[in-house]
């Protein structure tokens, strides 16, 4: 209270009992509403020394969450691997052709995280204060798996489907009759973490002791928040009595007709090398870092009645975002040593090649960009107190950024065959080269359920 009060310390009005009830409940803190000037007044003591049990206003918090969230799925612009009936031999366009994996999106499900935050207000008025928080989530992944190398008959069918600017082949075929088996395994990844260092500023409480109290504190702050995701094609064929390269032709209307193939038994190239009785194992991998720096404001709002807490915030992050492209990939084979019928006595061989199927030497590398970014998030939490000073509470948190690399968008399948080591056109004289990789953007949400616990003291 403003100084200049008369009475003993405990009854700083001096106004004696209230009621019949003792002195006025104190400490009144801090004085309500849009104010000027700020005011409190320390807990009334007994006159010597002692408190009447009042206590203070908390000035300190932590809070500890379980996040349950959602994401938006994996988008995969291009067909990365097709099956069809032997004659078909997985071809785009053809009747019997299913594509496996690619044009949609993999999804990833219910993904598990945790955020912490903890603050204080630094003034008694508790006016102003900081905040630190920051969560993250699992490295959630999603596996897809086909075929098997042991299975000698070549069924079922697998093709790694290519738009080959040379014209002369619509696809890599890996299994399939006559050939021998192969197994393909399609990963993608995804995790995210997001730090902030935050001032709080309290504008509006309304007065201690309300039946029903809110109050509103505006944010301003720092936030970091990175997105790392990759997407990885893995494929191994086990020769076993030739491989298949097939001759297409494309009509205006872009109808693809497969006009011939050719068989070359028990041998297959690889890096332009003739191997046979061969294991060839091929391998895509594009990475994707968005890494975002920039400041943030906005509003949040708790209401109280009773025992029972509603929360609310809205805020808007501004800056940067960096984003980083790394593409990779490789084939390698394993030779028995059976050559031309040629026993050889000697250790096995393995050979290597740069460049997979749709990462070749087109576009193998790390790429670099950076572009200005908005990120909205919303949320609010229900809770009530299990103690004085605890709570407990269940919470919805929407969070969405507006422009990201994701691996799937960067990958396409118009390459040319003769940067693709697992081709018999591979390093072709005047062949025709692929163009460069385009920093295509997808926008991104991330959001859910939390499950959390909040100490104030």
């Amino acid at each position: 209270m403003p100084p200049g009060n008369f009475g003993a310390p405990y009854d700083p009005l001096g106004i004696g009992p209230v009621g019949g009830f003792g002195p006025p409940p104190g400490p009144m803190y801090p004085m309500p509403g849009p104010y000027a000037a700020q005011s409190y007044q320390p807990a009334p003591t007994d006159g010597i020394g002692g408190d009447l049990g009042y206590g203070t206003a908390p000035r300190w918090w932590v809070d500890g969450e379980y996040l349950l969230w959602f994401n938006k799925g994996q988008p995969i612009r291009s067909p990365l691997l097709t099956t069809s009936a032997p004659a078909d031999l997985g071809v785009i366009g053809q009747a019997s052709t299913t594509v496996l994996v690619g044009q949609g999106r993999i999804g990833y499900g219910a993904i598990s995280g945790m955020r912490l935050h903890a603050g204080f207000f630094g003034d008694a008025d508790r006016r102003f204060g900081f905040d630190l928080g920051g969560w993250f989530t699992e490295q959630r992944t999603d596996v897809k798996s086909f075929g098997a190398t042991g299975n000698t008959s070549g069924i079922p069918v697998l093709t790694r489907p290519i738009q080959d600017v040379n014209g002369a082949t619509s696809g890599l075929v890996l299994s399939a009759p006559g050939i021998g088996g192969a197994s393909a395994l399609v990963a993608t990844r995804s995790s995210a973490f997001s730090i902030e260092p935050t001032a709080v500023w309290n504008i509006y409480r309304s007065t201690p002791g309300s039946r029903f109290a809110w109050s509103l504190d505006f944010l301003a702050g720092y936030r970091f928040l990175e997105l790392r995701e990759d997407l990885t094609v893995t494929t191994a064929t086990a020769l076993n009595s030739g491989t298949v390269t097939q001759t297409v032709v494309t009509n205006p209307f872009g109808v693809i007709t497969v006009v011939g193939s050719t068989i070359n038994p028990a041998s297959a190239n690889v890096g332009g090398v003739t191997v046979v009785g061969t294991t060839i194992n091929a391998y895509d991998s594009v990475r994707t870092y968005n890494h975002f720096n920039g400041g943030t404001m906005g509003l949040r709002s708790e209401a109280r009645y009773g025992i029972f807490t509603t929360t609310g915030f809205a805020k808007v992050s501004l800056g940067n975002m960096h984003q980083r492209l790394e593409i990779s990939g490789g084939t390698s084979f394993f030779d028995p040593g059976s050559r031309a019928g040629t026993v050889v006595t000697r250790l096995p061989q393995i050979g290597s090649a740069v460049g997979g199927v749709l990462a070749n030497a087109s576009n193998i590398g790390r790429y670099n960009d950076d572009r200005f970014s908005v990120i909205p998030e919303f949320g609010g939490t229900l809770g009530v107190a299990l103690t004085r000073g605890l709570s407990g509470y269940i919470g919805l948190n929407f969070l969405y950024i507006q422009d990201v690399i994701r691996p799937g968008g960067q990958v396409t399948n118009v390459v040319s065959s003769a940067a693709i080591p697992f081709s018999s056109n591979y390093g072709a004289a005047g062949a025709a080269r692929a163009g460069r990789v385009l920093f295509d953007q997808d926008d991104y949400w991330i959001g859910g359920v939390s499950f959390g616990l909040q100490l104030k003291y």
